[in-house]
């Protein structure tokens, strides 16, 4: 499954499955979800900026397109990108987000944002870029 994909190997693989592909097909294989996941969100979960910036680049994978992941043991729904890159403390999927236009204030299904997500686990250098770039930290739902 290409959400799943953990080294280069499998990342030069995923270009030769995906490169030639219609413009349709593309679109279908980056927004299909395997567990509640689309490939973009694994990808910025689980820090694997190359497959996440092929997605975005090449294939036209939605920055904003929401999916279930796992933190902590707990299933985290309707979690946008820029949401599991920031949770997961990856600045650099951060920047790559917020650069291709991912809205600082998207929430999980229960209103969680990116800002707060970074801020409960400690990721100092991803809550001062996201402030620094606007994130709402007044609606950010920072005291639960």
């Amino acid at each position: 499954e290409i959400c799943c994909l953990n080294n280069y190997n499998y990342f030069l693989l995923l270009q030769v499955f995906l490169d030639d592909r219609e413009k349709h097909d593309l679109e279908q294989l980056v927004s299909a979800k395997t567990h509640g996941a689309t490939p973009l969100v694994m990808a910025c979960r689980n820090g694997h900026y190359d497959v996440a910036e092929y997605l975005i680049e090449k294939c036209g994978a939605d920055v904003e397109q929401p999916g279930s992941v796992v933190f902590d043991g707990e299933t985290i729904e309707g979690a946008p990108p820029l949401w599991c890159a920031a949770a997961a403390g990856h600045l650099a999927l951060v920047k790559l987000l917020v650069k291709r236009g991912a809205k600082l204030n998207a929430t999980t299904k229960t209103n969680s944002t990116p800002l707060r997500a970074a801020c409960f686990d400690g990721h100092f250098e991803i809550v001062k870029f996201l402030v620094q770039h606007g994130a709402d930290f007044l609606n950010s739902k920072l005291i639960n």
